[in-house]
């Protein structure tokens, strides 16, 4: 009986267009260029869902990231998001999510506590030549329970897909964490579709 449920939830989450969800992978490595705060390994796993009308993608995630200097969690984070294209290669996104981590003294709470943030997005995808495209962005965090900001990400990649289901980046990242240092970072990644 079990395996019969597990295949009906299978059908109908991965196989049936209605439900069909996406899972997607994404490891990198960050080089600290300033040496201000330690090289950090980051890997984030998305469930997607796509909606044809209003055209939104709704994302449930978790974003690890481990800083290889201090072998301490920079940051964790458990959320939900949507990302909704404005116009060709414009979009925007919004979400919230969980935030904990043992390196987090320049946010509005206490190091190894919990607490909720919500991040803004606001992007540009711009494709060129046959299996590349330029991915651009900017991120905002609040925290929600200080009504302050807490830190703010630019970040710009050239990403090669090869193959529908694999794609990887070559790009640069600035972390700006506002009531402390800030953070250049040249980076390496790679995705992987499901």
């Amino acid at each position: 009986m079990k395996i019969l449920l597990i295949l009906i939830f299978i059908q109908l989450v991965f196989i049936n267009p209605i439900f069909a969800l996406e899972l997607n992978t994404r490891d990198e490595y960050l080089f600290d260029t300033r040496d201000d705060d330690g090289d950090i390994y980051r890997s984030c796993i998305t469930i997607d869902k796509k909606i044809e009308s209003p055209e939104l993608e709704i994302s449930a995630f978790v974003d690890a990231q481990w800083n290889l200097e201090t072998d301490k969690w920079e940051k964790v984070l458990l959320g939900v998001k949507a990302e909704k294209s404005l116009w060709e290669y414009l979009y925007i996104g919004q979400s919230i999510q969980l935030i904990s981590g043992e390196m987090l003294d320049y946010m509005s709470f206490e190091v190894g506590n919990k607490s909720f943030d919500m991040t803004t997005k606001i992007g540009l995808r711009v494709p060129f030549w046959d299996y590349f495209s330029l991915n651009a962005f900017e991120e905002y965090s609040i925290n929600l329970e200080k009504l302050r900001g807490e830190y703010c990400e630019l970040i710009a990649d050239i990403i090669y897909t090869p193959k529908k289901w694999i794609s990887v980046s070559l790009g640069w990242r600035h972390t700006d964490r506002i009531h402390a240092l800030d953070t250049d970072y040249a980076t390496i990644g790679a995705l992987f579709h499901f």
